[in-house]
């Protein structure tokens, strides 16, 4: 199996980040604008949507770490076991060998998304500061 370049979900996330920024500039009229001003709060919007979204999903994927989404998991595991006839109750697996069989699989995040959520998120606020001097 090919192992991938330790920078390569570093360059997917932040091109995926770019683009979101790019499509946000655009739709607010980025390129047509004339006054300083106005290009810092485009470029602030602009910077502050994928840097957002970023950070949430990174902020997600730590609390999913942390086991707080198993329940849920389970019941919608348990829905198979009530609704069809395939399965059997009695051999369905209890919460508490579900849980230690996630926790067992579960893999540590890696920040690289609340990095890079972050860093969009900082430039958004130095667009906004250096706008707002203006």
């Amino acid at each position: 199996m090919k192992r991938h370049p330790a920078w390569m979900p570093w360059l997917i996330e932040g091109g995926i980040a770019l683009a979101v920024f790019g499509a946000v500039a655009a739709s607010k009229g980025l390129f047509t604008a004339q006054e300083p001003r106005q290009i810092l709060y485009i470029l602030c919007d602009a910077f502050f949507v994928p840097g957002i979204f970023l950070f949430c999903f990174g902020v997600l994927a730590f609390c999913a770490y942390g086991g707080v989404f198993d329940m849920l998991s389970y019941g919608a595991h348990s829905l198979l076991v009530l609704f069809t006839p395939f399965r059997k109750p009695e051999k369905h697996q209890k919460y508490y060998e579900y849980k230690l069989m996630k926790d067992a699989r579960r893999q540590k995040p890696k920040p690289r998304t609340l990095i890079l959520g972050a860093c969009f998120m900082l430039l958004a606020l130095v667009c906004l500061i250096i706008g707002d001097r203006m």
